[in-house]
């Protein structure tokens, strides 16, 4: 921060700390009053316009118009006054909480809440016949307990007051002027209605209501062209937006207590009671005007201030911290020489105005009665203020050098034993966890993880001890841990789970109990994820719906001749394998099937019960638990894979095996080049199960109306065949077209 200049500046009980703003018609500076030992913003009206009695004027009547309204939404006067010499002041209280501008606003409720103050303390003004006329978000305050105050009445009109800006000069700012007040027409409350319109768009949407490449084509926009519509989230909120913005001032709300009472409507869901239901407007209301009404009054005012872009300058712009006089005067009939304006955002229009630059006056110079060390003192102190401006309105870590981590550290090299600066720079971490749980609980984890990001590297960065924040890491940790354990435990992936996993590595990267989290849950298996067992034995993993306790492993194909032979040896012979219709002249069984097979095509011929068996052979060799699919099972895949009947994808009754007697006369025209079975896996699926259609049907458990059952396409099935059909043949026989595969129970 600048030492603070040797100023000719003599206050009655005031020692000036810092000049703090400028404008045109007057300069901002930080003061203490010495009898009650606080701070103070010191309004000074600069000696060069003191000689525009127009101007003075209006000066002292901000002072008298804002210090007649007792509220408290309003910014207080402490004390107003005119020297001897000339010299003409008022101060006020020195506000370092931020402007609606920077206000967070974490939810609808939160911005009801705060809008509902700005219209309590407008009313107030209104009650007593006082217009605001400069509305902006700038110009609301906030004091140390988030209070609002509205400031800078500079440019106010009251029933006691006469206007004294004259009828060819434009004052406001550009956003949020009304039409009529751009029209230099009367204006009423409605016009602060039409404003507080302006900055409650803005608050939703983060855009003004008109955008421009200059401020002229803004203020036409604002005379001219329709009401924007809101995103369709914030639908609710457009009735208030196109009330308040209405063009002809009578389609307005009547009073601000009107407005209050339809966001308070938003708030609590109910009508509001002091208007009539509120109209949605497509197009500008006119009244009884035709709708070129407006743009014949905008034409008029455009050739007034046409005239103004060769007579006017450009502006300076203060960074008061409290706010200043804030308004543009468009005078289309002065010379450059006699426009004066003073604003703190002024109107971005290709016209300007001449103002007085620092070097001007005797506002520039103490009486040097302060020495080094008190300047020094009160240098530390300023600079410990703005840091905790900045650290307030969450300038933590950015932008470089103009950040309150960077202004704290700064003065610890300086002092390093300083307790303020340390605690202060320790504070930065607190408000970053402050914005990730406003994020998170607004579920916008893109954000919250950026801010963690900057979070992580202002620990580094500024070798900040991380155990200070134990406890908010340890909440994260927490609901990540609860999260997962819960997604682990139900075999589902989870958004929430996603989210606190990628924060708490962020924040513990080294971490081994989040690492074992991390594992379990990569782990998390997914529908089509290929499993194998020990004895070679494929499995599909399939989540059903939302339901984990349905979730099965579907074996790849059937089992082979290859896999129930180690289980079988030269068992299960006694019964003759049935060949659809065909009458055998030789005994057939599993061992000796009724055709050629080879060790890796599906074991046929036999029983459902030697079926069960094998499963429970495999269960004890492989301590887990194997079973025949369920009905319900079968069925579900077949609906998920949508299989057709159709010889290219699966091995079913073609024309090559028009040569041989089957079950079927009813043979496919495709050609599959398999008679009888295939071997396993000769038909995959798009998730990776085998032959489920065709090749053989399949022995499966809790049927419909019995323990197991035969069901599906087989090798023999033809044209109109039903892979969920439940087939006749008898559970405790043999047949050449039934094998079987298994469910590895989870």
């Amino acid at each position: 921060m600048k030492t603070v200049p040797k100023l000719n500046l003599n206050i009655p009980d005031h020692t000036i700390l810092d000049k703090i703003g400028e404008g045109g018609m007057s300069a901002v500076y930080l003061g203490r009053q010495i009898s009650l030992q606080r701070k103070v913003a010191i309004k000074v009206l600069k000696k060069l316009v003191m000689d525009d009695k127009t101007l003075a004027e209006r000066f002292v009547d901000e002072a008298k118009t804002v210090a007649s309204l007792d509220h408290p939404h309003i910014i207080s006067i402490y004390e107003a006054k005119k020297l001897s010499s000339g010299l003409a002041y008022f101060t006020m209280p020195y506000l370092t909480h931020g402007d609606f501008s920077e206000i967070i606003c974490t939810n609808s409720d939160h911005l009801i809440e705060l809008l509902c103050q700005i219209c309590d303390g407008l009313a107030h003004a209104h009650k007593h016949g006082i217009i605001h006329r400069d509305l902006k978000p700038d110009n609301i305050l906030f004091d140390q307990f988030g209070r609002i105050k509205i400031a800078d009445f500079g440019i106010a009109i009251s029933k006691n007051v006469k206007r004294k800006t004259k009828e060819t000069q434009l004052l406001g700012s550009a956003h949020y002027m009304s039409p009529e007040q751009i029209q230099s027409k009367d204006i009423d409350r409605q016009s602060d209605i039409y404003s507080l319109g302006c900055i409650i768009y803005e608050k939703l949407t983060g855009d003004h209501v008109f955008e421009a490449g200059n401020d002229f084509s803004i203020l036409m926009s604002h005379i001219n062209k329709p009401v924007p519509e809101l995103p369709d989230a914030l639908q609710e909120w457009q009735p208030i937006i196109d009330k308040c913005l209405a063009k002809n001032p009578d389609d307005r709300y009547s009073s601000v207590e009107s407005l209050k009472d339809a966001l308070l409507a938003i708030k609590y869901a109910k009508p509001s009671t002091n208007e009539q239901r509120i109209e949605t407007l497509s197009t500008p209301k006119t009244g009884n005007k035709p709708p070129f009404f407006w743009l014949t009054a905008g034409a008029a005012t455009l050739l007034t201030l046409i005239a103004s872009f060769l007579l006017i300058t450009k502006n300076d712009k203060t960074n008061a911290p409290i706010t200043t006089v804030s308004e543009t005067v468009i005078n289309p009939t002065a010379t450059s020489n006699n426009v004066q304006t003073e604003t703190s955002e002024p109107l971005e229009l290709d016209v300007s105005v001449v103002t007085t630059g620092e070097d001007d006056a005797e506002l520039v110079d103490l009486s040097g009665s302060l020495d080094n060390e008190t300047l020094n003192e009160m240098s530390l102190e300023v600079k410990l203020e703005e840091a905790q401006k900045l650290l307030e309105r969450y300038r933590l870590t950015k932008p470089k050098g103009e950040n309150a981590a960077d202004k704290f550290q700064t003065i610890l090299l300086e002092q390093p034993d300083n307790e303020i600066a340390q605690r202060g720079l320790n504070q930065v971490g607190a408000y970053y966890f402050d914005l990730i749980e406003r994020k998170i609980n607004e579920q916008d984890f893109e954000t919250a993880t950026k801010h963690i990001t900057s979070l992580v590297e202002y620990l580094k960065d500024y070798n900040i001890d991380r155990s200070l924040f134990s406890k908010p890491v340890s909440q994260i940790m927490t609901e990540t841990n609860s999260l997962v354990s819960k997604a682990v435990s139900q075999r589902r992936l989870d958004a929430m789970a996603d989210h606190y996993l990628s924060m708490s590595k962020l924040l513990l990267p080294e971490d081994k109990t989040l690492e074992q989290l991390y594992q379990a849950y990569q782990n998390i298996p997914k529908t089509g994820q290929l499993f194998e067992d020990q004895l070679g034995h494929d499995f599909v993993y399939f989540a059903v719906d939302a339901s984990p306790s349905r979730d099965f492993m579907m074996g790849v194909h059937e089992v082979t001749v290859e896999q129930f032979t180690r289980f079988a040896g030269e068992r299960f012979t006694e019964e003759k394998c049935h060949h659809y219709d065909k009458k055998l002249l030789f005994k057939k069984t599993w061992l000796k099937p009724p055709f050629d097979q080879t060790s890796q095509h599906p074991v046929v011929c036999i029983t459902a019960g030697q079926a069960q068996a094998y499963a429970n052979w495999l269960s004890d060799q492989m301590g887990a638990s194997y079973r025949l699919p369920t009905q319900q099972e079968f069925n579900y895949l077949n609906n998920q894979l949508q299989l057709e009947s159709d010889c290219r994808s699966a091995n079913l009754a073609g024309a090559e095996a028009n040569h041989e007697k089957k079950a079927t006369d009813q043979t496919l025209s495709c050609n599959d080049g398999q008679v009888f079975t295939a071997p396993v896996a000769s038909f995959t699926t798009k998730l990776k199960v085998a032959d489920l259609n065709g090749n053989v049907s399949e022995w499966v458990s809790a049927c419909s109306n019995q323990n197991t059952c035969a069901i599906g396409n087989s090798w023999r099935s033809g044209k109109n065949s039903n892979n969920s059909e439940v087939l006749t043949d008898l559970a405790d026989a043999t047949y050449s077209h039934i094998g079987f595969r298994l469910v590895k129970e989870l």
